[in-house]
């Protein structure tokens, strides 16, 4: 009885040019079959097109797993038993498998030009049949062969495809498909130069690599076609393939760049959560559960299936991607979103960079105070910069404190109020404020201490005084709330009122009003 195979599965890329949408999401769905399988993930660089092919492109889609937060058992940076893992440093084992098909006739040399190839295609057409390549030097005897060599033609190598059978195609993602292989083509495996090409080098690499699974999109259907037929003439089970629709934009058609940014780290840049984009990655074309639709890379991995991905394209929608990075961005320890936005607050130079040395407590309070009200990272700095500038009133805080021709009686009233309590300094200068660095509290429904059990009133202590301030100057406490956030903040909208008291501190607190008051 034979050892179980372990499942084996890959994402082969081209270094051509950035990790997309569509990519990223074959990557995630192959790195989760072979974690749910229990099986391993390889990463293999099908980098044979050298024109194309950049250092830079590398790097990108190595960063993009990396920021996703796919690990790979095998391949760049990792190594392996089944390497080289780079397609440009396999070239000898290609050109064993070509001799060895050659040999057993199930590939043939090819002399024709690029024009003599466009050639046979258009009559193909003309006369009313599929447009490929014509077979011209399919059956050519050895002395046409060497005729033709001897006149400076250097030979290609195709494979021959078998004629007058019907193939029957299992596949995972598109059931059972029958193909009449007469409308194939006799494909090219490794150009005259000696360059192999991607059908034939992936057959090479899946089968000297023990590839069990290959999940891949719906385009790429006829090349597993050939890829079948290849595996057959070389006497080798083929991997089990599942071709899965394409990503679509809103208008029903593949995906482009009109629809979205396409490259996955452009959405990192953009400020995106990690989590967000690959959950929301995930699910463009499987669904975790018909009710949730947010879940961890573990949960994925313990409920994914390959026949469960969907048969229909799914369509991208960025506006449910900016609902799941909000939903993220709530969900995130404070700690992680203090550091996920800090590039984006100090581009902005909302924030001086010393503070998240000096005072990362008030860096996670000013944080935790916006955490509910941003989707994406750069949208927190138009809302720390009221706490370390004076701000200039926008015109919708210059609206509230015209409403009420009392406001400056009621500022000055306030001011007051704040001299006589408890409540932090301003944000100092240095380090030494043990006192000032206490974290506001995560959950607002917890009953408050007793105010002489803190060294400073806390934000709930101090909307208690201002609502009894509001009775007893007679006004509704909404009147009082209005102009006072447009003194202090500049404008009419931010996070809970008396957390930015408690964070402005007294003095800064006493300096906006007292100008605002006048």
């Amino acid at each position: 009885m034979s050892a179980p195979v372990t499942p084996r599965l890959r994402f082969a890329p081209s270094p051509t040019g950035p990790l997309h949408i569509g990519g990223a999401r074959t990557a995630i769905y192959n790195w989760a079959a072979a974690r749910a399988l229990g099986g391993r993930f390889l990463l293999r660089i099908e980098d044979t097109d050298q024109a194309r092919s950049t250092k830079a492109s590398l790097e990108n889609i190595l960063e993009s797993f990396r920021w996703l937060g796919l690990d790979w058992d095998e391949g760049p940076e990792h190594g392996g038993d089944f390497g080289p893992y780079f397609q440009s440093e396999r070239l000898d084992i290609y050109a064993r498998y070509g001799a060895r098909l050659l040999a057993s006739g199930h590939a043939y040399e090819c002399f024709c030009t690029s024009e003599e190839v466009e050639a046979g295609r258009e009559a193909l057409k003309a006369a009313g049949r599929s447009p490929m390549y014509d077979r011209r030097c399919r059956d050519l005897s050895d002395a046409q062969r060497e005729e033709l060599r001897g006149s400076g033609r250097v030979a290609s190598l195709r494979f021959r495809m078998p004629l007058d059978e019907d193939l029957t195609v299992h596949d995972l993602g598109k059931g059972q498909v029958v193909v009449n292989l007469r409308e194939v083509d006799d494909w090219v495996m490794v150009r005259a130069g000696g360059m192999p090409l991607y059908n034939f080098a992936c057959v090479v690499d899946d089968l000297e690599m023990g590839i069990t699974h290959v999940v891949r999109g719906e385009e790429h259907f006829v090349n597993g076609v050939k890829q079948l037929v290849m595996f057959r003439a070389l006497g080798q089970p083929a991997p089990q393939y599942a071709h899965i629709p394409l990503i679509l934009g809103k208008d029903g058609k593949k995906l482009s760049k009109r629809d979205a940014s396409t490259a996955v780290l452009d959405y990192r840049d953009h400020g995106y959560s990690a989590d967000a984009v690959f959950n929301y990655i995930a699910l463009l074309g499987w669904s975790f559960s018909g009710d949730q639709d947010l879940f961890t890379r573990d949960e994925m991995v313990a409920r994914f299936a390959i026949p469960d991905i969907g048969k229909s394209g799914a369509k991208f929608d960025e506006e449910k991607l900016q609902w799941m990075a909000g939903e993220y961005v709530r969900r995130a320890a404070i700690d992680d979103l203090v550091a996920w936005t800090k590039p984006f607050v100090l581009a902005a130079g909302a924030v001086p960079e010393s503070a998240y040395a000096s005072h990362p407590d008030l860096l996670r309070n000013l944080v935790r105070c916006n955490q509910e009200r941003i989707r994406l990272f750069p949208e927190l700095p138009p809302k720390l910069g009221y706490y370390f500038t004076d701000p200039e009133p926008d015109d919708a805080a210059r609206k509230n404190l015209a409403k009420f021709p009392d406001a400056p009686q009621w500022l000055a009233a306030y001011a007051e109020l704040l001299g006589d309590s408890a409540i932090p300094p301003s944000y100092p200068k240095d380090r030494g404020d043990a006192d000032r660095v206490a974290v506001l509290p995560t959950d607002r429904n917890a009953s408050l201490p007793d105010r002489s059990a803190v060294p400073f009133l806390l934000p709930a202590h101090l909307e208690e005084d201002a609502r009894a301030l509001a009775d007893r100057l007679g006004i509704k406490f909404g009147n009082l709330v209005h102009p006072l956030r447009a003194a202090l903040t500049g404008t009419d909208k931010g996070p809970g009122l008396f957390d930015i008291v408690y964070l402005l501190g007294r003095e800064r607190c006493l300096a906006r009003l007292s100008a605002s008051s006048r």
